[in-house]
């Protein structure tokens, strides 16, 4: 994972989407997974993954675009917003 990339996408996160430290923690976890299944790490690399690596990872990727400056995802908040609760759901909250 790159440290840039997580520090900005908790950043998004917390400011923009309004979820906790401990929220975050587990959002990361479940963005670190989508990425490592689809064959990357958490990094700029991955925000280009789009489709091809499954509908999770690219909300995921989504998530990391956003959180770095770019547009044209085409993916809507809402959505990033309804697999996010999702994870939630199944994750425990964690801080890291």
């Amino acid at each position: 994972m790159n440290s840039l990339v997580e520090a900005r996408v908790r950043s998004y996160l917390t400011t923009r989407l309004k979820y906790s430290f401990y929220e975050c923690g587990a959002i990361l976890f479940r963005m670190n997974n989508c990425a490592r299944m689809a064959g990357f790490d958490l990094d700029s690399r991955f925000a280009d993954a789009g489709l091809g690596a499954g509908p999770d990872a690219r909300l995921a990727s989504s998530i990391v675009n956003r959180a770095m400056g770019r547009a044209g995802d085409g993916a809507a908040e809402g959505s990033i917003r309804a697999q996010i609760a999702r994870w939630l759901q199944s994750t425990n909250p964690m801080g890291h």
